[in-house]
């Protein structure tokens, strides 16, 4: 099992672009991350690190969700075909798995249920088209480019809580 903690957190910014997507076509979610890193080249920008997947809407596995892809930055930033925006303060249940994305369906399910044991309450609202987050991400943290087996990257996990 995976080691979770609980930790504050100062907002974020990013830079991304949104869409709803299915896990059948993860492909197409990919494929922005080289655009968006390109752009922030192009403009001057730093980086701050890997990619964040934030999920806004989940239902289920094999149902679409609204997501952004995106790259953390120090300031926002105006680049043209972007959005940009901030990932919250506050605290947030982390999770840091080993295995890279392979481990990430197991994680989740255990993060929920230790919320749960915890009496931690997630930042989430339930609706008829699923559960819409404040803020549930998945940040990659090893460089796929200088480590290829995926089975050592290096993945953190957080949830905001209420």
């Amino acid at each position: 099992m995976t080691a979770f903690m609980v930790e504050d957190r100062a907002e974020r910014w990013w830079v991304g672009v949104s869409m709803t997507a299915e896990l059948a076509h993860w492909d197409r979610v990919n494929a922005h991350v080289p655009a968006i890193y390109g752009a922030l080249a192009q403009a001057g920008e730093t980086p701050l690190g890997g990619p964040i997947y934030q999920y806004r809407r989940l239902q289920t596995a094999t149902d679409p969700m609204d997501v952004v892809v995106s790259v953390p930055v120090a300031a926002p930033v105006e680049i043209a075909g972007f959005e940009t925006g901030a990932l919250p303060a506050g605290s947030y249940l982390v999770a840091r798995p080993q295995g890279g994305p392979d481990s990430l369906t197991q994680t989740h399910r255990e993060m929920w249920d230790w919320a749960q044991v915890q009496d931690l309450e997630l930042a989430i609202d339930e609706r008829a088209d699923g559960i819409h987050w404040q803020a549930r991400t998945e940040q990659f943290l090893t460089d796929p480019e200088t480590e290829p087996d995926r089975s050592k990257w290096a993945v953190e996990i957080a949830y905001l809580l209420r």
